[in-house]
């Protein structure tokens, strides 16, 4: 794909968090995907939270222009209940697809509980243990569970492939702890709301731009400042605005931070300019 689409800016945004196999997105997700173009995006990592949506987003990425549209493969904590040894034989069958790029999403999520925690910490090792043999990087979920996070990939030191956690919230300890690691960190338009975003706005500090990529995490996480076509429902094409809102709280142009995210995310997920 050619590193810029008509009218599009330079360098277009790539979205590395969107959940196009939600069922909100079912009845017009090609029409999601133009609008998201003509806002200067330009190329999607769709998310997979389970083998079912994981299939989904491949085969979402079949129907895209080529060279638009990645996926990531595998079970997010709060379905690892129903996570086994197949689940993970079929999710290494899935990951050979051309347009697999991580493996994720997966992690720990200690605040709904919704997998318990024992299982959730299982799944995880079995997708890190994956994602050392296959050479792919990883698509993590964390959320009040860097601690157990942490100590699982650590066991792996010497093998963990690149890392990003996405959707990162976190203050500047936690976000220390991922950068002294070499991880990457996903930034949505939390980093805009201003009633939760105090801990995220310190953690900036410890993020080196290089280290930064960008996403919408849609249909949820709408940032401030964008009004949606839909009421409540997200969209790709809300990704320029989260480029604003760090560009504000960076305190630099919006260009730079498009720049870097650019690069970070080429460098991270090998993609070609």
């Amino acid at each position: 794909m050619p590193s810029t689409m008509p009218g599009m800016l330079t360098p277009p945004l790539i979205d590395i968090g969107l959940n196009l196999a939600s069922h909100r997105f079912s009845r017009d997700w090609k029409q999601v995907i133009a609008r998201a173009h003509e806002a200067g995006v330009g190329r999607f990592i769709l998310t997979g939270t389970s083998l079912a949506t994981s299939r989904e987003v491949a085969l979402l990425t079949e129907q895209m222009a080529p060279g638009t549209g990645y996926f990531t493969a595998g079970v997010h904590p709060h379905y690892a209940s129903g996570f086994d040894d197949d689940t993970l034989a079929q999710l290494r069958e899935l990951l050979a697809h051309p347009n697999a790029v991580a493996v994720g999403e997966t992690g720990l999520d200690y605040n709904r509980d919704l997998s318990p925690r024992m299982v959730q910490r299982a799944a995880l090792e079995a997708h890190v243990a994956l994602a050392c043999t296959i050479g792919k990087p990883m698509f993590l979920h964390e959320r009040e569970a860097a601690a157990d996070l942490l100590a699982i990939l650590d066991n792996f030191q010497g093998r963990l492939p690149k890392c990003v956690v996405h959707c990162f919230t976190g203050n500047e300890a936690v976000a220390r702890a991922y950068i002294e690691r070499g991880f990457y960190l996903g930034i949505t338009g939390w980093v805009g709301q201003k009633n939760r975003n105090h801990d995220l706005l310190q953690a900036l500090h410890a993020i080196p731009p290089a280290r930064t990529m960008l996403e919408t995490d849609a249909p949820y996480l709408t940032p401030p400042g964008y009004t949606p076509g839909i009421a409540g429902r997200n969209e790709p094409a809300a990704l320029a605005r989260v480029a604003e809102l760090l560009a504000s709280a960076r305190g630099v142009p919006v260009g730079q931070v498009r720049a870097d995210a650019y690069a970070a995310t080429l460098a991270f997920f090998g993609l070609e300019d």
